[in-house]
């Protein structure tokens, strides 16, 4: 009722003759003395406002005055401390108020200073807050490092239990194709893990947010970064940025090339038929050159637009041989051979992609409106080649069989747009809504030949095969967080999305298509409790529906490897996921802890089902999996001292299935993983950290996996007043690391050993400012 007659006075009041004094100035940087556009000007009396103007492109602005009174004149501008003037109207003459001059409150990079010692972690009752130490010493595997269940790969790949990590800037979709590595860690205020992402992003598990410091700019900044290691490995980045007022661009290379040796043994047995013993080495070599540009513009305080450019080129390349003894299960036909393979992957795609992003604030704090288009352009085009020759041990004769070859190009377009409303009520209450649209269009192209012995070309099976591809999805959601006064905090959420995915296969015998409609409804409810100033509590629960991945969808027939040929169910159905968890948690001066239980279901989960042709594995995709998980988390953070600290982390859960692929294998089993993380500072400019992680034997539908374990350590050191920084890594510093999987099914059991190398990388950065 109060605003009703404050609106209603408001238009009386304006309805009266005009008053004739007017109020004017121009507003500058305190200490550039700079022309200051766009700045925000409100005319006040009490909780009302009675009028609203911006500066010109001068700084200039001018106002009429709304009768004999005291008022205050507000001046906020975006990166400048708030300004208020008393103004007292006592007659009809123009007041002049001259030159305004705002304080800015935004720190350059440069001038960055080390004001206090922070805790390295703050519990939040949706997560975890990581701080960023104020001179932006840390790094970003440091931050990472220290959260559950949480690891990056030497490519930047972020996972969690194996389950997808989503990257947020200001809980935002990021710009930048790798966030992590390319944000200065002094614009950084935080990093926080959150273990309910916002409602859009319906595939991820949990999400990591960046917070940026809301009184830094990236001012005139370049960066050079350098690192090399072995096994053979390289990396270069060059960020450059420039900024002012309205206007910011940076420019983003890098280069990556990373080669790997890896040994495996395999062995299969066929039931009733053969027994395979072989082992593989291989090398692997991948290369990645990568440039974006990001260029923004402020229309206003309240107004931005940014474009992106970004052009990848990453090649891929696998060379392998392998030994392979095989001999029938007949004892009284054993007829022994051994396998020669050879095996020759090489993989290159090219993307070129242009986003442009326009954000409106409005004048109510944290309601905002972002818009994102962006489109893109791939292609892919692949060689794969597998010769294998035979020596019969008994007959002392070989056997040269034809080189197997595929060629594949797969071009495609993806389109994608986004809008998102943000709407606080008030303090307590904030309404989120929004719609995604993602497109895909592929087209691909695939021949399938031998090479024979004497070198001629003949066609293998169909010869060729295309396929024209469409993958579309629109979404919409909403969500809902209420504050109520106690200290409990409410968030519940839903996304409905619709999925359409279609293929053509055209080949010189056969043509058909698939059809296939998904209509996804995900809910989500959190409820938060801050009991006091040590205690909090949370429990959270999600559904999910995801439609299958392209990859496990699409019919493409690859036979390569005469011995496993592989292709995707067309038919597949939806996955269903649910997730409920409770979490307590209690911060003190030196230790914080958290405890936790969970429950987990996947229904129609989408895995590997395998049959037989012969000595052939035929393996494609069905929803089969029904499982139960439910367990317990644990995480612990010591401040051994100012600057040393212990964080352990773990889960201990039971998997259980309700049927698995062979009556053998046990419908149950208790799954432990830990991870402890020590990290110290010393001598002022030394960091060091070491990593350590286990994981116990895990079991799946189709057999067992034991992931990879290790030991991992890392120490830095800065140089040049932290302009520089120089650090040595390695990874399974005991060699350990090694990935073993067993498989079973109707016709067949097997077993795969991977022994992964231990790596070491020594790295130098160096930043320049006011370029």
């Amino acid at each position: 009722m109060r605003r009703i007659l404050t609106t209603l006075f408001c238009i009386i009041f304006y309805a009266l003759p005009g008053f004739g004094q007017n109020i004017s100035g121009i507003v500058l940087d305190a200490e550039s003395n700079e022309l200051l556009p766009f700045v925000n000007i409100a005319w006040v009396k009490g909780d009302s406002i009675y009028a609203v103007t911006t500066t010109d492109f001068d700084g200039k602005f001018s106002m009429s005055a709304k009768g004999y009174d005291e008022y205050t004149l507000r001046f906020v501008f975006t990166g400048y401390k708030p300004y208020q003037r008393i103004i007292s109207v006592t007659d009809e003459l123009d007041i002049s108020l001259g030159k305004v001059l705002l304080e800015s409150n935004i720190t350059e990079l440069e001038g960055v200073t080390v004001t206090a010692e922070r805790e390295n972690v703050n519990m939040t009752t949706n997560g975890m807050s990581f701080n960023v130490d104020d001179d932006g010493g840390t790094d970003m595997e440091d931050i990472i490092s220290g959260m559950p269940s949480v690891t990056i790969d030497e490519n930047g790949e972020v996972t969690s239990n194996g389950e997808t990590v989503v990257i947020l800037v200001n809980g935002e979709e990021s710009d930048l194709e790798n966030p992590l590595e390319e944000i200065p860690m002094q614009m950084i205020d935080r990093v926080e893990l959150l273990n309910n992402p916002p409602a859009e992003y319906t595939s991820a598990s949990s999400a990591i947010n960046i917070i940026l410091k809301e009184n830094v700019k990236l001012g005139n900044h370049a960066r050079v970064q350098i690192q090399g290691g072995m096994p053979e490995q390289y990396k270069g980045n060059v960020n450059v940025s420039r900024s002012n007022d309205r206007w910011a661009t940076t420019l983003n290379l890098s280069y990556q090339n990373i080669e790997t040796p890896t040994s495996r043994e395999s062995s299969r047995l066929n039931y009733d038929k053969n027994y395979r013993e072989a082992v593989r080495d291989d090398v692997t070599k991948q290369t990645n050159y990568n440039v974006n540009w990001i260029t923004s513009y402020a229309l206003s305080a309240n107004d931005k637009l940014k474009l992106l450019l970004t052009w990848q080129q990453r090649e891929h390349e696998l060379q392998g041989d392998e030994v392979e003894y095989l001999e029938n299960t007949d004892v009284d036909n054993l007829n022994p051979r051994i396998n020669y393979r050879s095996i020759y992957n090489d993989r290159t795609t090219h993307k070129l992609q242009a986003q442009l992003n326009y954000d409106k604030h409005f004048m109510q704090e944290g309601r905002k409106l972002l818009f994102r288009a962006r489109w893109s352009m791939d292609s892919f085009d692949q060689y794969n080649s597998n010769g294998t020759n035979t020596y019969n041990v008994d007959k002392d004769l070989w056997s040269y069989n034809d080189t197997r070859i595929t060629e594949r190009e797969r071009p495609a377009q993806n389109y994608f747009a986004s809008l998102k409303y943000i709407h606080p009520f008030n303090e307590r209450s904030t309404l989120t809504t929004g719609f995604r649209n993602y497109t895909k269009v592929q087209k691909t192209n695939e021949k399938y030949y031998n090479i024979t012995s004497e070198g001629d070309q003949e066609e293998r099976g169909r010869g060729s095969q295309n396929t024209d591809y469409l993958n579309q999805k629109f979404s919409g959601y909403a969500s809902w967080n209420y504050k109520f006064y106690n200290d409990v905090s409410f968030n519940v959420g839903a996304v409905v999305e619709n999925s359409i995915v279609t293929s053509e296969v055209a080949a010189p015998d056969t043509l058909f298509d698939t059809n296939n409609s998904f209509l996804v409804i995900n809910p989500n409810a959190s409820l938060n409790k801050k009991f006091n100033e040590n205690w909090m509590g949370n429990i959270s629960y999600s559904f999910r529906m995801n439609t299958p991945s392209e990859y496990k969808m699409n019919p493409l027939v690859n036979d390569n490897n005469p011995l496993f040929i592989s292709f995707g169910n067309p038919n597949l159905g939806l996955e269903k996921f649910q997730k409920l968890s409770l979490n307590v948690t209690n911060q003190q001066d030196k230790v914080s802890t958290r405890l936790g239980l969970f429950y987990r279901n996947i229904m129609d989960g989408v895995e590997r089902v395998y049959q037989t042709k012969g000595d052939t594995i035929i393996s494609t995709f069905d929803n089969v999996v029904d499982k139960h998980t439910i367990g317990t988390s644990m995480y612990i953070h010591w401040h051994v001292a100012k600057n040393q600290s212990i964080i352990l982390s773990g889960n201990l859960y039971q998997d259980i299935y309700n049927q698995r692929v062979d009556e053998r294998l046990p419908l149950s089993a208790w799954v432990y993983n830990a991870k402890m993380t020590y990290k110290a500072k010393f001598f002022t400019h030394y960091r060091f950290r070491i990593v350590g992680y286990y994981v116990s034997q895990k079991i799946e539908y189709n057999g067992n996996l034991v992931p990879a374990s290790g030991v991992d350590v890392n120490v830095s050191r800065y140089v040049a007043k932290r302009k520089g920084k120089i650090w040595v890594s390695a990874q399974d510093i005991f060699q350990t690391r090694r990935y073993y999987r067993e498989t079973y099914s109707p016709q067949f059991e097997s077993e795969y050993d991977l022994d992964l190398p231990s790596q070491v990388r020594l790295g130098f950065s160096w930043s320049f400012y006011s370029i």
